[in-house]
């Protein structure tokens, strides 16, 4: 179908009867990615019409189905990984699993099984190892593991520990390349790290849930798979190993009922996941409408920094153009703190800084772009939002 926003795929059916349709191919999408052999094909993660509430995989080609495969797992947010030099697709399953399927035909061509729980994102390195996240959702540790010997399951090495990881890629091309991102959705943050484990750099952002490589080095970062949505999608410029190449972006898509996550880039188009389906949108693409981030709610010590209940650090603002800070009871005065901007995304050494901004009551402007946070200034009980001009 053909929207304002472009080119689409699916109708939505998880609040209707599947049998009511009989020509429905999903229900609901987890994933949708270009083939990087055939960017005319789309393979995504979708809960299949033909077998509720279970996971299955489909390829789509000028807006028809070409290959579909159902499998034995629950359905959940699970994202696919594509080996193009190999011609495989990595399968996670939010069990204990990872399959690796044929690009061509969707078949299955291996299965292993690991001792650990929860899979539901994986990756491979410039050496063919596979990384993957394990999510406390679906019974894993949350923590980030790597597989030196695809042919010897046992030959897992935990390499970090996070709060909740939700989106893990890898960058294999060389120089640049060899780098591995992984979102901390309890954290707030976007890591980078090296195929040796060595933190490269972070960067702050509200409630990420996915990250993807683009195939020009840049990184598209989205919010809203889990429970606390602001349905931001940015893309950042292209990233280095070197402090001094500092960090740009923009906001790529937003909104109050928007997307899921960016799943895929090529060129100068992206596919967006939506709850709806899948769409294929042309960049940039340009809003005027402000977007709006929950900052926290709850009760909060002297100094405290404001967060999200289920958090385990405070939520990052992130500002572009401009941004109104407001918070109730207006009687609660509250510190406004600024990233230094020369580490705000990523650095060979992450040595991360803040300054005090000003001290507030009620609302407060900020006119100059950066990446901010908020702290109470005495015992109280707050409730904060910053509205955001794109």
């Amino acid at each position: 179908m053909i929207s304002l926003l472009g080119k689409g795929f699916g109708i939505g059916l998880h609040k209707y009867h599947p049998s009511k349709y009989p020509n429905a191919i999903f229900l609901d999408v987890s994933d949708a990615q270009y083939n990087p052999l055939d960017p005319e094909e789309i393979i995504a993660g979708i809960h299949s019409a033909k077998n509720p509430g279970f996971y299955g995989l489909a390829k789509f080609r000028n807006g028809s189905l070409v290959a579909e495969t159902l499998t034995s797992y629950r359905w959940g947010g699970f994202e696919l990984y594509i080996d193009a030099e190999n011609e495989c697709l990595y399968v996670t399953t939010g069990e204990n699993i990872i399959e690796i399927r044929d690009l061509n035909n969707l078949g299955l061509l291996k299965k292993l099984e690991l001792p650990v729980k929860g899979i539901i994102g994986a990756a491979i390195d410039s050496e063919n190892r596979i990384w993957f996240i394990s999510n406390s959702l679906y019974g894993g540790d949350n923590s980030l593991y790597m597989i030196s010997d695809m042919n010897d399951p046992n030959s897992i090495r935990k390499v970090k520990q996070y709060s909740m990881p939700a989106s893990i890629d890898s960058l294999r091309i060389s120089p640049w390349g060899q780098k591995i991102i992984v979102a901390d959705y309890g954290r707030h943050i976007v890591e980078c790290i090296s195929e040796e484990g060595e933190l490269l750099g972070v960067l702050y952002f509200p409630y990420v849930s996915g990250v993807k490589w683009t195939i020009d080095e840049r990184v598209i970062i989205s919010s809203g798979k889990f429970p606390k949505h602001t349905f931001l999608i940015l893309i950042t410029g292209a990233l280095h190993n070197t402090m001094r190449s500092g960090w740009f972006g923009y906001v790529m898509d937003y909104g109050v009922q928007a997307s899921n996550r960016a799943d895929a880039f090529y060129i100068n188009r992206v596919l967006i996941q939506w709850y709806l389906g899948f769409f294929e949108l042309q960049l940039p693409l340009p809003k005027h409408v402000p977007y709006l981030i929950r900052v926290g709610s709850g009760r909060y010590r002297e100094e405290e920094l404001i967060n999200e209940l289920g958090f385990t650090s405070f939520t990052p603002i992130l500002v572009f153009n401009e941004c109104f800070i407001i918070s109730k009871p207006v009687s609660v005065e509250l510190i406004l703190e600024r990233l230094t901007p020369y580490y705000s995304i990523i650095a060979s050494k992450p040595m991360l800084s803040w300054e005090e901004v000003c001290t507030f009551n009620g609302k407060y402007k900020i006119e100059v772009p950066g990446i901010y946070r908020v702290r109470t200034k005495t015992n109280a009980s707050i409730e904060v939002y910053a509205v955001c001009k794109p």
